[in-house]
């Protein structure tokens, strides 16, 4: 105490460090809680037994095995190549919420593309269909995540703000 009553100006700068740590301190912690909520739901069971992380890794399988189907129907095309490496890159790194957003849209546009492709030609038959409604209904799953999709949202809200951004990782996946 006598420290800071014998010298003004040491107060004055220790309180001045102290008033800029604290909002850098508090900010940091709010990205990491939001993180942790997101994490959190990411990896909580449905009332299925299922989670989002074991539905994304069902989403790359079955996108895997739609792209195989449609080059044996149909010439491989730049499509098809997209939407292979998208759900290989979401098998290699589906345990993290923050790291899938740009694979899990590349697969969803790559989808409807061949899919569209596929009526158009007129070879729609039973095993490319079956692999077009897997990956369709692990989408439609994903959806319908709700506790994850508003973990996802506000955590992606926060993070979009200054100072918060400068503590974040990536934006969160979100399945709309």
């Amino acid at each position: 105490m006598k420290f800071f009553l014998e010298n003004r100006v040491r107060a004055g700068i220790i309180l001045a460090v102290i008033i800029l740590i604290t909002p850098i301190f508090g900010t940091w912690r709010s990205v990491a809680v939001q993180a942790g909520r997101v994490e959190k739901e990411f990896t909580k069971k449905d009332r299925f037994g299922e989670t989002v992380s074991a539905t994304l890794s069902d989403l790359a399988y079955h996108s895997i095995l739609f792209a195989d189907l449609y080059e044996q129907t149909l010439e491989k095309d730049d499509s098809c190549a997209s939407l292979r490496r998208a759900a290989e890159e979401m098998q290699n790194h589906g345990n993290s919420p923050t790291a899938l957003s740009c694979e899990y849209t590349i697969i969803e546009r790559s989808t409807e593309t061949l899919y569209n492709r596929l009526l158009t030609s007129g070879n729609y038959k039973d095993d490319v269909r079956a692999a077009h409604m897997a990956v369709c209904s692990d989408i439609s799953i994903l959806q319908k995540y709700d506790a994850y999709n508003e973990a996802a949202k506000k955590y992606n809200k926060l993070t979009d703000l200054f100072p918060a951004s400068l503590f974040a990782k990536d934006a969160a996946i979100v399945f709309d």
